[in-house]
C-alpha cells in the first residue's frame, strides 16, 4: 500500500551546486509557486491516503502515515503560511494600493466556488443515473467535493466578515450601503435589465438644477415594472436615490455605471414590488 511523505521544499531557487542561483524578475514568484506546488501535491498524497480506508494500514503503517500528516502540517504547511505572512504581504500591501484590487482574491474565491458548484452537478447528475456498481464511487467523489465547497466557503465568508464589512461600516456612509444592500438584493433575486434593448438615457445636465428632480421622478413614475433608463448627470445623484428608495421602497433598481468627475451616469430600473 502506497504512503504519502513529505518532500522539504525550498522557496528560494538554486543553481547545480546548492548556491543561490542569478536574480531574476521572477525568482521570487517561480520559487513560491513551485512550492505552492510541492505542498500542493503532498497534501493530496495524503488525502488520497486517507480517503482510501486507514482500516486497512496495518499498525507500523498507519502510525508512519499519522506521523508524516502532521509533521507535514506542522512542519511545512504552517511554516508556508507563516512566512507569507510575515515576509512577503507586507512587501506587497503598498503594490497592491498603487497598481492592483484589494479585492481579487475575493474574485477568485467566487471562480473556484463557481467550479465547485459545476462539478458537484455534474456529480449529482451522474448519481441520479448511475447503476449500483458505479454509486458508491460517486457518492465518495461527492462527498469530497461537496466538503471542499464547505471549507472554500467557510474561509470565503470569513474574509468578508473580517476584513471587508468592517470596512463597510466604517468608510461607507449609511445611505450608501442602502444602495449597495438593494444591488445585492437585485443580484441575488435574479432581477435583470431589459437585454433586448439599451434603456434609454435621460440627459439632464441642460436642464436648470431646480427643474432636473421634477423631471425624474416624471420618468421613474411613469416606468412600467421590469423598466428602466440611464440616468445622466453632471454630479452624484445620491439625494435622488434617498427619496426614490422611500417612495419605492424594495422596488427601485440603481446601478452606477460612471462615478465623475465630469459626469455620472446611473441605471435606474423598477422592479415589482
Amino acid at each position: 500500500m502506497s504512503m504519502t511523505t513529505a518532500p522539504s521544499a525550498s522557496t528560494t531557487p538554486s543553481s547545480p551546486s546548492g548556491t543561490p542561483g542569478p536574480a531574476s524578475a521572477h525568482a521570487l514568484s517561480d520559487a513560491v509557486r513551485a512550492h505552492h506546488r510541492a505542498l500542493a501535491a503532498t497534501l493530496d498524497g495524503y488525502v488520497s491516503d486517507v480517503e482510501a480506508d486507514l482500516t486497512g494500514f496495518d499498525a507500523a503503517n498507519l502510525t508512519a502515515l499519522l506521523n508524516g500528516l502532521t509533521d507535514f502540517l506542522s512542519g511545512e504547511l504552517l511554516p508556508h503560511a507563516r512566512g507569507e505572512e510575515q515576509t512577503l504581504y507586507p512587501a506587497l500591501d503598498p503594490v497592491i494600493r498603487a497598481h492592483g484590487s484589494p479585492t481579487a482574491t475575493m474574485r477568485v474565491d467566487h471562480e473556484y466556488i463557481a467550479d465547485s458548484v459545476r462539478q458537484i452537478t455534474e456529480t449529482v447528475r451522474g448519481l441520479r443515473a448511475a447503476g449500483e456498481r458505479e454509486r458508491a464511487l460517486l457518492a465518495q467523489q461527492l462527498t469530497r467535493q461537496v466538503l471542499q465547497l464547505q471549507a472554500l466557503f467557510a474561509v470565503h465568508l470569513a474574509k468578508e466578515e473580517r476584513v471587508y464589512l468592517p470596512l463597510v461600516e466604517q468608510a461607507i456612509a449609511a445611505g450608501d450601503q442602502q444602495a449597495l444592500l438593494a444591488a445585492l438584493h437585485a443580484e441575488a433575486e435574479g432581477t435583470t435589465w431589459p437585454a433586448d434593448t439599451g434603456p434609454d438615457e435621460l440627459e439632464v445636465r441642460h436642464l436648470p438644477p431646480a427643474q432636473r428632480h421634477q423631471v425624474i421622478f416624471e420618468r421613474f413614475n411613469g416606468l412600467p415594472v421590469g423598466g428602466s433608463f440611464v440616468l445622466v448627470n453632471d454630479h452624484d445623484p445620491k439625494p435622488l436615490y434617498y427619496q426614490l428608495a422611500a417612495e419605492y421602497a424594495g422596488q427601485l433598481l440603481w446601478q452606477y455605471l460612471e462615478q465623475g468627475p465630469e459626469v455620472w451616469r446611473v441605471r435606474m430600473g423598477k422592479a415589482s414590488a
